[in-house]
């Protein structure tokens, strides 16, 4: 996992409110296992002791439930005070 692909997923789910991680994955050039440990470094999972910026979320559709991400509370208030400061 490289810094970039981190402030590549916060810039992307900043911007976009919420991707599926197919979309995020193929954005940032990644297979989806590289995803999954991304995901789990900036997760919300207390098990595995991640940074609490990105959540997983189970969304409603025709053909049942899709998986969504999106910026936590603590990923919005990041990216909105490095926005202020010129950084992500």
């Amino acid at each position: 996992m490289s810094d970039a692909h981190v402030l590549a997923l916060l810039r992307l789910l900043a911007e976009d409110g919420e991707v599926s991680p197919t979309r995020a994955a193929k954005q940032l050039g990644l297979g989806a296992s590289e995803l999954n440990r991304l995901l789990v470094a900036l997760g919300d999972d207390p098990r595995f002791d991640g940074l609490d910026l990105v959540e997983r979320i189970a969304t409603p559709h025709r053909d049942g439930t899709r998986e969504r991400l999106r910026l936590t509370a603590r990923g919005r208030a990041l990216c909105a005070d490095a926005s202020q400061g010129g950084a992500p």
